[in-house]
């Protein structure tokens, strides 16, 4: 016999409880296709997320323009003048008002979604249903796409003294002169750097004991290289014991107090700690669905504890959570609207630090691979100075890092470079594709642009496959000699 609940008419197809582009794609997505969608954002929240992420981008633009030259910069014209505060305020909120306006609030009506904004949450009963102040709504299924907010440690003081965040660092009038980021977050790491490079005393405070904690050691090594050239002072394993706010009427003031050395003071804090979902106001536990501190459980699906709702969008936790692709967006919309059988692979995903020189990276670390695959997994290494684009651009700062197995498959890739974001793209869609490297020698790519590193690396491997000894070059070997000496 059906249950009741499956029986009962339901008002929409899919009902998505927002606050990121992710559920706004998801909702445009869904419509598209047919479906009766309603899009429920709290006031405001739609487009906070790209706002934040549009702060980083447009600080280390800013800030690798007044990045000192290198070695090459005789041959180079002079670089741009640095991009004043108050330009950078304006891009963010100028390109914030201009991107993605297919994902306008008037854009989704006009395509026939339902865009209730209000806070809403989820009711078990009488059925399942997202309800707000003044409506309920009923969907056959449900998906979850909040935005994330970031860990107020359990510091002293901390939750009495005023802090900037991601969110409002673009909100400050002039820029901060004396910072301190606290939190070895992407956001902390890419905001510390611009702000240095800028002219900024930052200083970074992380209680990890390293930067970039799901990389491998040399990579975290690098790119804290990068932030101590920058300027910035980087303070790794700290205990802090309290955080006072020192604000005098002329000037601000923080002071952080430590056990084993004088208190620092700092004109500004931020806090860049990991980020949680916003998830506290949607009552999930009511319903059965099962959350954590730093994200919301989801199986290879998408799909939450409660069989009928899915999830996809930063809530889904991990240290690249804010950076990486949209794939789950489709993946978790489709198998909610369709049948469940889509499958999310995180091996293809994508993760990116807005630094000067960009951080990319997708698939295993090295690290990783070698404990599944052992000697099958090799590790292939070109600086960015054996690049000419690089040589020409005058920043040789860079590597491209290749994970790969002895079969030909990519398995993962770590790349820093200028444009890293661009050719990490296009590396995630040959490695999802299945492509192997012995293809790539032949890879369409236009000289003397960083898109040249791919048939690089390819014929390294390439050259440790045929070194002398392998059965290879000794069939190949023999095959010549055979024809050598037959004249022909």
């Amino acid at each position: 016999m059906q249950s009741t609940e499956n029986t009962m008419t339901v008002d929409y197809d899919g009902v998505i409880i927002g606050g990121t582009l992710q559920g706004r794609e998801a909702a445009a997505l869904g419509a598209r296709e047919g479906a009766r969608m309603a899009l429920v954002e709290p006031p405001g929240s739609g487009f906070r997320q790209l706002r934040r992420q549009l702060t980083l981008q447009i600080l280390a633009q800013a800030a690798a323009a007044s990045k000192p030259a290198s070695q090459w910069h005789q041959f180079l014209p002079p670089r741009p003048t640095p991009v004043p505060w108050a330009e950078v305020r304006q891009r963010v909120s100028g390109y914030a008002a201009r991107a993605y306006p297919h994902l306008s609030l008037g854009a989704l009506a006009i395509a026939g979604v339902d865009v209730v904004l209000d806070q809403g949450q989820l009711s078990p009963r009488p059925q399942l249903a997202v309800t707000t102040a003044k409506r309920r709504l009923t969907g056959r299924r449900y998906l979850l796409c909040p935005d994330t907010i970031p860990t107020v440690p359990q510091i002293p003081g901390l939750a009495q003294t005023p802090y900037l965040t991601a969110d409002t660092l673009a909100d400050v009038a002039t820029q901060p002169q004396d910072m301190v980021v606290l939190g070895g977050s992407a956001d902390g790491i890419a905001i510390a750097q611009s702000l240095a490079l800028l002219g900024s005393r930052v200083t970074l405070i992380s209680r990890g004991d390293r930067l970039l904690p799901t990389e491998d050691p040399a990579m975290a090594t690098f790119v804290e290289s990068l932030l101590r050239a920058a300027g910035v002072t980087v303070q790794v394993g700290a205990k802090i014991d309290q955080i006072c706010d020192r604000t005098l009427a002329d000037r601000a003031g923080i002071e952080i107090e430590w056990t084993d050395r004088a208190p620092q003071r700092f004109e500004h804090l931020l806090l860049a700690t990991a980020r949680q979902p916003d998830v506290l106001s949607l009552d999930l536990d009511r319903v059965g669905i099962i959350t954590h501190r730093n994200y919301i459980p989801v199986d290879d699906r998408l799909q939450t504890t409660h069989p009928r709702v899915f999830a996809c969008g930063p809530a889904l936790g991990g240290y690249w959570a804010e950076t990486t692709d949209h794939q789950d967006v489709a993946i978790a919309l489709r198998n909610a609207l369709y049948l469940p059988r889509r499958q999310l692979m995180s091996l293809h995903r994508i993760g990116h630090l807005p630094t000067v020189p960009g951080y990319g990276r997708l698939g295993f670390t090295a690290t990783q691979a070698q404990h599944w695959y052992g000697a099958d997994a090799q590790i292939l290494h070109i600086s960015l100075d054996q690049v000419a684009n690089a040589q020409t651009l005058g920043d040789i700062t860079g590597f491209c890092r290749w994970v790969v197995h002895r079969d030909g498959r990519l398995l993962g890739v770590q790349l820093c470079s200028p444009n890293a974001s661009d050719l990490i793209q296009s590396l995630a869609s040959l490695m999802q594709q299945g492509s192997r490297i012995q293809q790539w020698e032949s890879w369409p790519q236009l000289p003397h642009t960083l898109a040249a590193i791919v048939p690089q690396l390819a014929t390294r491997w390439q050259q440790h496959r045929w070194q002398p000894g392998t059965w290879r070059r000794d069939w190949a070997e023999n095959w010549f000699n055979w024809r050598r000496s037959r004249g022909q």
